[in-house]
């Protein structure tokens, strides 16, 4: 899906729909420099860097946010970030 914020007074048009994302915890990884390339690098240390060695969160969700900023003029400049819902592990 792709979102945007929600403004409860402005009508929704057809073939969209409203989801409610739970409030939870977040690990936010920043992404520097032209997409998709930033992104793509960040994505793939997530999964096959941070989440394998992460001792403290778990998984808790099945899905993530990008989060994108307005265009810039030198898009090796840019910032993005990518949100994974996480749950601290209880030992």
């Amino acid at each position: 899906m792709i979102a945007d914020n929600y403004l409860p007074w402005n009508e929704i048009p057809d073939g969209y729909e409203t989801r409610v994302i739970p409030a939870g915890t977040w690990a936010v990884f920043p992404c520097r420099g032209a997409l998709p390339k930033s992104l793509q690098d960040v994505n793939t240390r997530i999964w096959s860097e941070w989440l394998p060695s992460c001792r403290d969160y778990k998984l808790s969700g099945n899905y993530n946010i990008e989060m994108y900023t307005p265009p810039v003029e030198n898009m090796d400049e840019y910032y993005c970030e990518i949100w994974i819902p996480v749950e601290k592990i209880l030992e």
